[in-house]
């Protein structure tokens, strides 16, 4: 087992409890969970429950890459951990701990006026990468997908 550890975190303007669900409905899953531009999804399966296992059959260039792995934790609307396994970790197993923390409200402007919206944090880290070039690839990709969270929950206010 290596100690590389990727942490990346993010502020998103909605309820922990609505961050947290999004990541254990396939429907809603699939059209937020993206890690780059040029990459789709062409299918996904969620067995949302400790033990219970989920495949995400990522599109690039016409290409299927598979990242697969089995929930270890379920803790709502705070914590998941899971593991991961993909081409980019070389099919090995590696840890994913996505925690979702409240913070206080910030105020936004509606139609109605100054309105206060809820803010949470979004910490994911990610155990037992095998070097910096596991590390660099799995940076951007998880960058990217918490990014498309944050625009997805834009989209449905």
């Amino acid at each position: 087992m290596t100690t590389e550890v990727l942490r990346v975190e993010k502020k998103i303007n909605a309820e922990p409890a609505r961050l947290f669900r999004a990541w254990l409905k396939a429907e809603d899953f699939s059209r937020w969970f993206l890690s780059g531009d040029l990459i789709g999804i062409e299918s996904t399966n969620i067995d949302p429950r400790p033990g219970g296992r989920f495949q995400i059959n990522m599109l690039l260039d016409g290409k299927i890459f598979p990242h697969e792995g089995e929930y270890i934790t379920i803790e709502e609307p705070t914590k998941l951990v899971f593991t991961w396994r993909s081409h980019a970790t070389g099919g090995r197993d590696t840890l994913v701990t996505v925690t979702f923390t409240a913070l206080p409200a910030v105020t936004g402007k509606s139609s109605a006026g100054a309105v206060n919206k809820p803010q949470t944090l979004v910490t994911l880290v990610h155990e037992r990468l095998a070097n910096d070039i596991e590390i660099k690839m799995h940076h951007h990709g998880w960058a990217s997908i918490l990014e498309g969270l944050e625009n997805w929950m834009a989209e449905k206010e």
